[in-house]
């Protein structure tokens, strides 16, 4: 194999080691890492939502979002850029979080599932495999949405890891939102949101995965395709 497949491999490797240690010290069941849930979690945490079993601002989303930017400047491939179309793509995000939160897992969690011997995951893999079918199927027929191009300014690309580290410093001075809530934000006293690993060690899980995530271009709808 190439030095970029190994790379891929051992990248896979270790981000499934990674979700497996976070499970062990405290995430709930098969949710080492879940990019939807956690999303679902943060919204809680900030009061988007009010369902008060998944509320609580995960550090994992913090540390990969701050990993990738990190390591795109690190090795100098930071570039802000915009896509057009961009209400048709918020429209489609909403549907596929949707899918998502339905199914109870991101793509990634759905492998976690599977290695955890969960076979509702393969119904949910093999659905996901014809969505990515039928998207391919549109795309050779003319379905575009647009390139996207660079910004002039880098402020933009720079807005996303400005929130979350805000997000972190909240997290940490443990500001409390909702006092009745018993902690930092609005968090869960019951649910998977009562379930968590120490913020330590997340955060440098996430730091990992989204530098794994920067260099090998990990993204699963994209290997399907491929």
């Amino acid at each position: 194999m190439t030095r970029e497949k190994w790379l891929i491999l051992g990248g896979g490797l270790l981000i499934g080691a990674i979700a497996s240690v976070l499970v062990k010290m405290g995430n709930p069941p098969n949710m080492g890492f879940c990019i939807a849930c956690f999303q679902r979690d943060i919204a809680g945490a900030i009061g988007l939502h009010r369902a008060g079993v998944v509320q609580y601002m995960r550090p994992e989303i913090i540390g990969i979002i701050l990993g990738v930017f990190l390591s795109s400047i690190i090795a100098g491939e930071f570039k802000s850029r915009g896509g057009s179309s961009t209400f048709v793509r918020f429209i489609m995000g909403v549907f596929m979080m949707i899918g998502a939160l339905v199914f109870l897992g991101c793509p990634l969690r759905d492998i976690l599932r599977m290695a955890g011997g969960d076979l509702n995951a393969v119904v949910g893999l093999l659905g996901f495999i014809a969505g990515v079918g039928a998207g391919v199927y549109f795309l050779r027929n003319g379905f575009n949405l647009g390139r996207y191009e660079y910004s002039h300014s880098s402020f933009g690309g720079l807005l996303l890891p400005m929130v979350f580290a805000f997000f972190l410093f909240l997290l940490i001075k443990e500001n409390v939102f909702n006092p009745e809530a018993g902690g930092p934000l609005f968090f869960s006293q019951s649910g998977p949101g009562s379930m968590y690993a120490p913020i330590i060690l997340s955060l440098i899980a996430g730091l990992l995965v989204g530098f794994i995530a920067q260099k090998t271009r990990l993204c699963l709808s994209g290997g399907i395709r491929d």
